[in-house]
């Protein structure tokens, strides 16, 4: 009481003041004092906010996550595997019209009228599904088209693409029971079995790409990417390896983050080997809707962010992005753990042939990015008159690497310039031709 007293007397002020006559600082500390409380309310409510908008998002993912194998469809398998109707007393055809595809002849296109327009539908319909890898889709689409027997003068290409199919999926008894439906449907000797293996020859002149199943993803990264996983956990059950595309995303959202996540680390426990076409590009797009101290509604794309970087075997980018992660969401960092199984971010591009200089030869699958290739095959096609590409090893080509081999040709095809395809299968083939290879290049099919 004597030092407080003494301090009073001292300043000449009194023991204690009403808050109305205090000096405007002492105001302004009493106003701070009665709004923490309101303050602490507020953050308490938004926290709340917070936790149950995750909460949220996470019982979604959870409940999309769960109904992914009932929504996604398979092809129908035939339990009896139905060979084409033949018709006994149907005559062989003496000489199709010369815009028929033939087996050993070059592509030309399509009939004229409405029901050849349909006809060549159907067998673009089944070079595309090819194209994107749904290899079973494609048995089944061309099998019905030649149950069907309407098919008319592209009715030899549709047999011709199944008998590619089942020798670039090497199933040789599918091969001779066609074989045998062929003979008598058309009364002539059916195509001879044959190895894809490249004559020795030429083996060490051909790069290669792994022959692998693919998954692509396009446009938004979001709740509608469930039958892509779903097919790549199908696929992930029946291949030592997988290839995942994201070359073609544009931008990613909370949902689908989550959903790509819990799959990438049931495949990476899984122990196949997994190849990322366009990793980096994907981190950059769920980099660019982060903000360091910000919380949104859920955790899943820096979740995502992390997986990817540690799958990568980004250790130093991993570190960096988890004391973002750990800021933001007052958390300890999560450990770095390299991949167990191999983990590949970028395909093995092909480079022109050494030995011979006269013939391009072209790899077994062409995919996603094709710049190298097509650099490559143009600077080719630049030096020699005629250009000859040899495809007996090509195997598969998706629409957009076609769709690069068109636009990378395209200023090459003047001046009387000549760029043959020869060896060319069946299933590519017809794909070339519906991105408008054709116009450019004389498409050449194989033998088989």
């Amino acid at each position: 009481m004597g030092i407080f007293s003494i301090f009073g007397k001292k300043h000449g002020h009194p023991a204690a003041k009403p808050a109305a006559d205090a000096p405007p600082r002492e105001q302004s500390d009493a106003l701070a004092c009665n709004t923490e409380p309101a303050i602490d309310i507020v953050r308490e409510t938004a926290a709340n906010e917070r936790r149950q908008a995750a909460q949220a998002t996470a019982l979604k993912i959870d409940a999309i996550e769960s109904e992914m194998s009932s929504e996604f469809v398979r092809p129908i398998a035939n339990s009896g595997v139905a060979k084409p109707a033949v018709p006994q007393a149907a005559p062989p055809q003496a000489a199709p019209p010369p815009d028929t595809l033939l087996l050993t002849d070059t592509i030309l296109v399509a009939p004229a009228g409405e029901a050849a327009l349909e006809d060549v539908s159907i067998l673009e319909e089944a070079a595309i599904l090819f194209a994107d890898g749904q290899a079973e889709m494609v048995e089944h689409l061309l099998k019905d088209a030649i149950d069907a027997d309407s098919l008319g003068s592209a009715s030899v290409t549709a047999w011709a693409m199944l008998f590619d199919l089942h020798q670039i999926s090497g199933n040789q008894a599918e091969f001779e029971h066609l074989s045998i439906a062929y003979a008598s449907r058309f009364e002539s000797s059916p195509p001879a079995w044959m190895s894809l293996a490249v004559p020795e020859s030429t083996a060490g002149l051909l790069p290669r790409a792994p022959a692998v199943p693919s998954v692509v993803f396009s446009g938004r990264l979001d709740a509608s990417i469930i039958k892509s996983l779903e097919k790549a956990r199908s696929l992930a059950e029946k291949h030592p390896a997988i290839r995942l595309e994201f070359g073609r995303v544009t931008d990613v959202d909370p949902i689908g983050c989550g959903l790509l996540v819990r799959v990438l680390n049931q495949l990476k426990k899984s122990g196949i080997d997994l190849i990322l076409i366009g990793a980096p590009e994907l981190v950059k797009k769920i980099r660019s809707i982060l903000v360091v101290g910000r919380r949104d509604e859920t955790e899943t794309p820096w979740l995502l962010l992390l997986e990817l970087l540690a799958t990568m075997n980004l250790e130093s980018a991993f570190e960096e992005a988890s004391i973002d992660y750990c800021v933001t969401f007052e958390v300890s960092p999560p450990a770095f753990v390299a991949p167990r199984n191999k983990i590949t971010t970028a395909m093995e591009e092909p480079s022109a042939t050494a030995g011979d200089t006269d013939v391009f030869i072209m790899p077994s699958l062409i995919e996603g990015r094709a710049d190298a290739l097509v650099s490559t095959l143009s600077n080719f096609v630049s030096r020699h008159n005629p250009a000859r590409v040899n495809c007996a090893a090509l195997m598969r080509v998706d629409v957009n690497a076609a769709s690069q081999l068109q636009a990378g040709l395209l200023p090459l095809s003047g001046d009387g310039r000549s760029i043959e395809f020869f060896n060319v299968n069946h299933l590519v083939a017809v794909l070339l031709n519906v991105v408008g290879l054709k116009s450019l290049v004389r498409i050449s099919t194989r033998k088989i």
